[in-house]
């Protein structure tokens, strides 16, 4: 993480809505009208660029398997891209009910469900095989899946939708094994009534799945919950702690639990919970909704955390968890005053993220005093 960020480079891409991703030097990211960049990541030059059929709005965050970028649009296409030359090599058109969450990739098959657009009825989870064939879906009647996206536990595949439930799926053939809803008491002993809607991705960490909900502008929890990567269940064990609205993904590292909190244009913070007993340690308090997941610099015990707030004229934090409290080490306010809500990606030494005015953003620390020759 750099300690004293300024632009290195920056890139015009139309607008930017989701996390870039970095694999081997070269920054992924997908802009508003479907393309999809591929950038030097040190110096910013465009490598290639490839067209899907997009509109105007992409939150699908896409996913690479070190060959193969898999990335999905607001039109409701999944393609694949090669990695090296951004050759498109398949894409499929699925849905009229968009794609609006991040694509999920691992051991060798893709994951992504159906947007909320339309309301409550019948939507799918698919899982797909690297060449683009369908391995299965899951068709539930649901209001969608807006951020939802998916982590692998043994041999299971864990996601959250729009009405506050969590499904655990049979990897291979897509069997629905367990069905856990937050607000439902007779299964876990910290159900919430006012749970709300789930838009956050899951994770899971030794024995435990993790993730976000929001009932109301000012009613929130973030979530650890037991579950058994053997049978594929979901156990009474863990907690829900109260922290305010939050679609962001908890990160977990040493014992703590990082995430951001507050909608749109409203008040938010960062906060840090107890990963053993859920208890909140701190909250660091900020002008705008925290509504994506921090991404986590650590060097043993001193974890820096870095996020940007959901609000015109945003800006990047970096915040270290000194053990009791947040500590800002630096703010960064972009200078063309856009609006943001994808995470941001740490690689090398540098910051990237981007705004709906279409900047992307390279932050590092200057070489000497000289900035980075690009």
């Amino acid at each position: 993480m750099p300690a004293d960020p300024m632009v290195v480079w920056s890139a015009d891409l139309q607008s930017v809505d989701v996390q870039p991703i970095i694999y081997l030097g070269t920054v992924y990211v997908l802009a508003g009208n479907g393309t999809l960049w591929a950038l030097d990541e040190v110096t910013g030059e465009t490598i290639w660029k490839s067209q899907m059929d997009g509109q105007a709005f992409q939150t699908s965050t896409p996913a690479c398997d070190g060959d193969r970028i898999y990335a999905a649009s607001d039109s409701g296409d999944l393609a694949a891209f090669d990695a090296r030359t951004g050759q498109m090599i398949w894409t499929r058109h699925l849905t009229d009910k968009r794609f609006e969450g991040p694509v999920t990739y691992a051991e060798e098959r893709i994951y992504l469900g159906e947007s909320i657009a339309y309301g409550k009825r019948l939507k799918r989870y698919f899982s797909f095989d690297p060449e683009g064939n369908e391995c299965w879906n899951v068709t539930r009647e649901t209001s969608g899946y807006l951020w939802d996206g998916a982590c692998v536990a043994g041999d299971f595949v864990v996601w959250g939708d729009n009405d506050g439930v969590l499904l655990s799926v049979n990897r291979t053939d897509g069997t629905v094994v367990d069905v856990l809803d937050l607000k439902d008491g007779s299964r876990i002993s910290f159900a919430e009534e006012d749970a709300g809607r789930i838009r956050s991705s899951v994770s899971c960490k030794d024995g435990y799945v993790y993730t976000s909900s929001e009932f109301s502008l000012e009613i929130g929890y973030a979530w650890k919950i037991g579950f058994n990567k053997t049978t594929g269940l979901f156990e009474d064990d863990g907690w829900a702690t109260a922290v305010g609205f939050s679609t962001s993904t908890p990160a977990v590292y040493n014992g703590r639990v990082y995430l951001g909190v507050g909608e749109h244009g409203q008040p938010g913070a960062l906060a840090c919970i107890d990963d053993s007993s859920g208890d909140l340690i701190w909250s660091y308090p900020l002008d705008g909704g925290v509504k994506a997941s921090p991404a986590l610099s650590a060097d043993g015990d001193r974890v820096r955390i870095c996020f940007v707030t959901a609000k015109v004229n945003t800006s990047a934090y970096c915040i270290e968890d000194t053990g009791t409290e947040g500590q800002m080490i630096w703010s960064f306010n972009p200078p063309d005053k856009g609006y943001a809500v994808g995470s941001v990606a740490i690689s090398g030494g540098s910051v990237y993220f981007g705004t709906d005015n279409g900047i992307f953003y390279c932050l590092s620390d200057k070489v000497g005093d000289e900035e980075r020759d690009i």
